[in-house]
């Protein structure tokens, strides 16, 4: 009697769709995804993960979404997250979702912050700024003209070279703050010394002190590609340092600004 038993308990087991591997086989969750991510796995990875789970219970709601990107879920993998089964029978290879997703913003153009970009091979790469120290010069002058000249103030920032060297001609994508145009920048070139680079920031005169760059200011036209973001193409520039002066630059709020986004161009 126990051997018939037992012999029934086997064909149970591997009776169709109840196989000891289907029987361990869980659906894949949320969980599973951060755990994943965690671990510091590449999008293609766990896209290709989740298009070979036999089954997923992922929760797409507002509050799963929220817990996803907290947990620092890429919108790609999100993407397929909220429609697996189409993904994971589509006639694509399982990496090119991820790709699709991730040139999207690229071939757009379109940064989601505040800031200036420079496209790198079809890549949007950030430009990181540098520190400005400010600098006054001309006092003896002011003085001598009983304070009619108001010398001027010099910009530098220091190391001799950008970090950023690249060939023309170039491309730029600039994100403004809210209430702010491009026309607020300067692009400005900038004159070399063995440690720093420097650029005029307020030229003095015996009747007035005008405000900007202009013995060092580049003129460039702006095209505007999206609420806030413009494209500048520049091309012929000159060997040499420059860089974007975001705006506030003025007499009043001179010790306020304090960043420029450099860059070098090599030929």
């Amino acid at each position: 009697m126990r051997y018939a038993v037992g012999i029934a308990v086997l064909l149970l087991c591997f009776a169709p769709g109840l196989a000891p591997s289907q029987q361990l086989n869980q659906r894949m969750t949320n969980k599973d995804v951060i755990q994943l991510v965690g671990l510091g796995l590449g999008d293609d990875i766990v896209i290709e993960k989740i298009q070979t789970a036999g089954a997923t219970d992922f929760d797409t709601s507002v509050d799963g979404l929220k817990a996803l990107k907290a947990a620092k879920v890429s919108d790609a993998v999100i993407r397929v997250m909220l429609n697996p089964h189409s993904v994971a029978n589509a006639s694509s290879a399982p990496v090119q979702p991820a790709a699709t997703a991730t040139a999207a913003p690229m071939a757009t153009g379109i940064p989601d912050d505040v800031g200036v970009y420079i496209n790198l091979k079809g890549k949007i790469t950030e430009v990181e700024p540098e520190i400005v120290g400010w600098q006054t010069g001309g006092k003896l002058k002011s003085m001598a003209t009983m304070g009619l000249d108001k010398g001027h103030v010099n910009g530098k920032v220091m190391n001799q070279k950008s970090q950023l060297q690249v060939a023309n001609p170039l491309e730029f994508v600039i994100k403004t703050p809210e209430g702010t145009s491009v026309t607020e920048y300067q692009l400005l070139r900038l004159d070399e010394h063995d440690n720093r680079r420097e650029f005029r920031a307020m030229t003095g005169g015996v009747i007035h002190a005008s405000g900007g760059a202009e013995r060092n200011a580049v003129p460039f036209n702006p095209d505007k590609i999206a609420s806030r973001v413009w494209r500048v193409k520049l091309d012929g520039l000159q060997k040499g340092e420059y860089g974007f002066l975001p705006p506030g630059l003025n007499s009043a709020s001179i010790s306020s600004s304090g960043k420029i986004y450099s860059f070098g161009v090599t030929e």
